[in-house]
């Protein structure tokens, strides 16, 4: 009997002993019954806990049939790719192989690896661009099987945030028989599967690897050029292209690049929006806001060798950070570019069509020479007879007057780039609209001119002489006029 069972004394406030700290003759038979189910409760907890925290590492050392420390490891990183690679992944798991199972784990997410136990898939809402989304796992673990059984491997699928990206960065990880498959071999079929299959073959998207948004019905019916720069456009993109295998049968390179140049509004980008339904290929489109968040230009044109035949399309590359010879800063893209126009690795059957509006500002290891720049088209300001064709186009949905002199309308927009015309056609609706607001629309040439002659003093007035050489002085007296 304890000690305060006989002299009635209160018992102790002291730790309770456990089991192993206790002489078991001083218990009376109900105190050790009540220490007795006190440590089966404690052992049975300690080998539920054992049990819960092996559970990932049983069931995959189950299905592959090995213990833990033979298992083999490769992992692959998805970066922020709106889910291109992750959705073409479990595309080639369900063609490849046979999904036995697909789970998820406590150990799976980062925040919760002390105790294993099953937990929900965790899915994400990818935007694809163009109006496609996909409701994509980010954090399960799927259990295949080759279709004739002999292969056996786990893939796990983990998102998290990383500082430097503005998006979860998705790890995958295959676990397989180390005895039995090499290191890495999944992942590479897998790439292989998606510059064959996946779902950027032969698509039209941007350097940020979002899809693009274009009308397909856009056509040389669209735009006005001279036909001379019309033949030397259609001669060097997609003449060149029905060449290349004519071009690979003499053994020569299958690669080329094109520059269009010309002042803003002359069309540049129109053509590269029709030249998106005129070829029959993989497209990348390049622009700088697109770069800050997408590929770098070394990656673009791993991937465009990858997805070849491909067509890049960099739009105002004198904007892209170093290509203008008088930049300060210099971010090494001009480096990488002519590295990548004419380097060790061939670029077989990609065509290059670069656009800027300012030539002159190129380096002119880029702007001047075959082998990076093959063919340079200087896109003119539109003639008096195109000036007029572009304005009968740009009416042609418009109720006009019997009066209208289009030879009139075509003289006093000398000088004016397809971009003002549309300002002249819009501003005379404008008027018309706001002067008789319920009245159909239809155009009478005084109204038309009237624009021509607004549209021309706006044109004249914008021809500031703007350099750089130095900033303008303050005026005496005036410590406020920068700030």
């Amino acid at each position: 009997m304890p000690p305060h069972e006989e002299d009635g004394s209160a018992p102790s406030n002291e730790a309770t002993p456990s089991l192993g700290e206790v002489d078991l003759g001083q218990l009376s038979e109900a105190a050790f019954t009540l220490w007795k189910k006190i440590d089966t409760v404690k052992q049975k907890k300690k080998r539920r806990k054992a049990v819960r925290e092996k559970l990932f590492s049983n069931e995959v050392s189950d299905f592959l049939g090995v213990k833990k420390n033979n298992w083999g490891w490769s992992s692959n990183m998805f970066y922020t790719d709106n889910g291109f690679y992750l959705a073409h992944l479990l595309d080639y798991i369900s063609r490849v192989y046979n999904i036995k199972s697909q789970t998820n784990y406590k150990s799976n997410i980062k925040s919760y690896f002390e105790i294993d136990e099953h937990v929900g898939i965790r899915y994400n809402m990818f935007d694809l661009g163009r109006g496609v989304k996909h409701s994509l796992p980010h954090s399960v673990v799927f259990f295949i099987e080759s279709v004739d059984g002999d292969e056996k491997l786990v893939l796990t699928l983990n998102s998290t945030e990383v500082s430097s990206y503005d998006d979860e960065l998705t790890e995958g990880q295959i676990i397989y028989n180390s005895i039995n498959h090499e290191e890495q071999l999944f992942w590479d079929r897998f790439r292989e599967d998606f510059y064959t299959n996946g779902p950027l073959k032969g698509e039209r998207f941007g350097s940020d690897l979002r899809l693009l948004d274009h009308d397909p019905k856009l056509g040389m019916k669209d735009i006005i050029l001279d036909k001379e720069i019309e033949l030397s456009l259609e001669k060097n993109i997609v003449g060149f292209i029905r060449a290349i295998p004519a071009l690979e049968k003499a053994g020569m390179r299958t690669s080329r690049g094109i520059m269009m140049a010309g002042i803003p509004g002359t069309g540049k980008t129109l053509y590269c929006s029709i030249l998106l339904n005129m070829v029959d290929l993989t497209t990348i489109y390049v622009t700088r806001a697109r770069m800050s968040k997408g590929l770098t230009l070394k990656h673009i044109y791993k991937l465009a060798r990858k997805l070849s035949p491909t067509l890049v399309l960099i739009e105002d590359i004198d904007t892209i950070g170093g290509m203008d010879r008088r930049a300060v800063e210099d971010d090494g893209s001009l480096g990488s570019l002519l590295e990548i126009l004419e380097g060790i690795e061939p670029n077989t059957k990609v065509i290059t069509v670069v656009t800027t509006n300012y030539p002159q500002h190129l380096d002119e290891a880029l702007r001047n020479r075959p082998g990076r720049i093959d063919a340079f088209i200087n896109i003119e300001l539109p003639n008096e007879e195109q000036r007029k064709q572009m304005l009968i186009n740009m009416l042609s949905n418009v109720k006009l007057s019997a009066d209208i002199n289009w030879d009139e309308l075509a003289k006093l927009t000398k000088g004016m780039t397809g971009a003002y015309l549309r300002e002249i056609v819009a501003s005379a609706i404008l008027s018309f609209t706001y002067d008789r607001p319920d009245e159909e629309v239809i155009l009478d040439n005084s109204s038309l001119v009237t624009t021509c002659e607004e549209t021309r003093d706006r044109l004249d007035r914008s021809k500031v002489d703007i350099t750089y050489k130095k900033m303008p002085e303050l005026e005496e007296g005036d410590e406020t006029a920068w700030g």
